[in-house]
């Protein structure tokens, strides 16, 4: 049986504005020793974007259909149902994606080459174009 939440786009819709709340704070300019917490919250506000815009469209988050933290197989997924999906979504999440796995914890950045404000700036336009998607309203 799935939690209560697997399928609920509303609570997953709060939680990614508040994480992306989150990160629009740490993105500060004056502020670059906080950019690395900035991209984790970023990742995790993009991928309960995605999650509560594929609970609209009848997934549900469990193992075996929506699951797990890779950006770009949700926007896929999301893109394959959905007509006029922007394909800059897919395009671009999967920055995050990699700032998600080589910022967690200490190691060797082989795909991330840098972070500014400019992760901000995308993250954003993310936001943006996911939100109708996570609200419903296409």
């Amino acid at each position: 049986m799935a939690d209560k939440y697997a399928n609920n786009a509303e609570t997953w819709l709060i939680w990614a504005e508040n994480a992306y709340a989150g990160a629009c704070e740490l993105f500060h300019p004056q502020k670059p020793h906080l950019w690395f917490s900035a991209a984790i919250l970023g990742h995790q506000a993009l991928e309960l974007s995605l999650k509560a815009a594929l609970t609209r469209k009848g997934h549900t988050v469990v193992k075996g259909d929506v699951w797990g933290h890779d950006l770009t197989e949700l926007a896929e997924l999301l893109a394959s149902k959905t007509i006029g999906f922007p394909p800059e979504v897919v395009a671009n999440v999967g920055i995050f994606s990699d700032l998600f796995d080589e910022l967690r914890y200490p190691q060797k950045l082989e795909k991330v080459g840098g972070l500014g404000e400019e992760e901000g700036e995308v993250l954003t336009a993310l936001i943006e174009m996911l939100r109708p998607y996570a609200k419903g309203e296409k």
